[in-house]
């Protein structure tokens, strides 16, 4: 793995942690450094792929709004 930061990488982290995401994005980061030894499995990066592909083209279809989880889920 590479050890130097990519300074894109940095800038794009610095973007969120100033916007609505910074949240989901700390979160998410705890998540990936916490975890010992299990990583995404191939499957797991497929399905990420496929979400970031309906993203890009605007198909919203397959995800529910954050607000409306927590009330299912009685967060």
């Amino acid at each position: 793995m590479e050890t130097s930061v990519n300074q894109d990488l940095l800038a794009k982290i610095e973007a969120i942690t100033q916007g609505p995401n910074a949240d989901l994005l700390q979160r998410f980061i705890d998540i990936l450094y916490e975890q010992e030894e299990e990583y995404f499995s191939p499957e797991d990066l497929s399905e990420i792929e496929v979400a970031e592909e309906a993203i890009r083209q605007g198909d919203m279809s397959q995800f529910v709004p954050l607000d409306e989880y927590k009330n299912r889920r009685g967060l």
